[in-house]
């Protein structure tokens, strides 16, 4: 029965027993009957309350794929010719896009084709460094928080005990879960176009100004996974994490040149690979260098003789193109902000461990444009301005190691 007739029934239960209990004489006919009608009314109360969830999880079902058949009717149409020609007119002053469920919002913010997109996409992963080797969703919807075991290798119990007297004696280790949550923080690209390009190119300007974007997209992204403060953008890897495996040492200066001279030396990186790493994660583990602490790297010698010399076994253009202690080398060309404060100022300058263990990105769905024609109307300039939601953090952090230099 469904909630409706339930209640229906209880009613009309009710009322008959109600009758029954209005008489000042009750026959043992009614006195049977009203007991018939209270042990169906129980009966019923029951069903009601099952009757009453299961209506509660179909509508949540119904919901849920309104919702998903949504996204999926936004995402075709968004892929289809007629968009993407519509976009293209609307870049060069025509009309906004016809909106579609998802696509319609508060702002003026279009979201771009979905060839665009995933071209975008492409080049993040063949341009970025950190991107690649972190734990990554893309497309995630809603307030993110990410939910992991903040356990070390070295706290699970090895204690092994023989059954021989018919008991064997166990050894109790608990999971400590953590949460970490993680707001879309906006990183919003621009690009300015005269009027008069816009009006005489003969050629394709709209690729021209999705390339551009693309491009400022993945700089602003791995630079926020690198160096990213976590105010108002991304925590990057790069962030000093006091809760890491820690290689520590103190620089001449306080400048980022002295930091990096006293952090990449032999001794430093033996420590980090040989002795902070846990050897669980040797076999999975892959060093991430800014540009200049690799270019000190290479210049480390021994009686004139370079100490590491590139892999000649170079991998693909987004694989590792060299070896440091026998762990892959990911070079990236963005550094933190130094932090130069007298000589409590900590700076990281080399990441080694299981990233995707360590480290986790999510990118929220979705990369729209605006294009405004009115800030810079002035001087017959049209402003696009790209938009896209990610953020980073750590994670089980003892998958990590952070060679942190404090200033003289």
């Amino acid at each position: 029965m469904k909630q409706a007739e339930i209640i229906e029934r209880r009613k009309a239960i009710e009322a008959e027993v109600n009758g029954i209990l209005a008489n000042d004489e009750i026959s043992a006919e009614q006195e049977a009957r009203a007991t018939e009608l209270m042990d169906e009314l129980k009966d019923l109360n029951q069903k009601r309350s099952a009757a009453e969830l299961r209506e509660k999880f179909a509508s949540h079902t119904v919901l849920a794929k309104v919702g998903r058949e949504t996204r999926e009717r936004t995402e075709e149409w968004r892929a289809t010719t007629e968009y993407r020609d519509q976009w293209l007119s609307y870049m060069r002053g025509g009309a906004a896009p016809e909106q579609r469920a998802l696509i319609s919002t508060a702002s003026s913010s279009i979201l771009i084709p979905k060839i665009y997109e995933e071209g975008i996409l492409k080049y993040l992963d063949a341009s970025t460094v950190v991107r690649n080797l972190a734990d990554i969703r893309t497309g995630v919807q809603g307030y993110t928080t990410l939910r992991y075991n903040t356990l070390a290798t070295a706290d699970y119990t090895s204690a092994w005990t023989e059954p021989d007297t018919g008991t064997v004696a166990t050894t109790n280790t608990d999971p400590a879960f953590a949460e970490v949550p993680l707001a879309p923080n906006p990183t919003l690209p621009k690009v300015e176009i005269s009027q008069q390009l816009i009006r005489q190119s003969n050629f394709d300007i709209e690729a021209e100004v999705v390339e551009h974007i693309q491009r400022q997209l993945a700089r602003n992204l791995e630079w926020g996974y690198v160096g990213g403060t976590g105010t108002n953008a991304p925590t990057g890897i790069f962030t000093v994490n006091a809760n890491v495996n820690i290689v520590s040492t103190t620089g001449v200066t306080n400048t980022r040149a002295a930091a990096v001279t006293a952090g990449i030396t032999l001794a430093k990186l033996t420590e980090m690979r040989y002795e902070k790493l846990p050897a669980a994660y040797w076999g999975s583990a892959a060093w991430i260098l800014p540009q200049d602490s690799y270019a000190k790297l290479a210049s480390l010698t021994a009686n004139n003789v370079p100490l590491f010399v590139p892999s000649a076994d170079a991998g693909v253009r987004t694989g590792s193109q060299f070896t440091l202690l026998g762990l892959p080398v990911y070079v990236t060309e963005y550094t933190p902000v130094h932090v130069t404060t007298g000589t409590t100022g900590k700076n990281c300058v080399a990441v080694l461990g299981n990233i995707s263990e360590g480290f986790a990105i999510r990118e929220w769905g979705g990369i729209s444009m605006i294009r405004d024609e009115y800030s810079l109307s002035q001087t017959a300039r049209v402003r696009f301005q790209g938009m896209m939601f990610a953020n980073s953090n750590f994670t089980r952090v003892k998958a990590l190691v952070q060679n942190q230099t404090t200033n003289a």
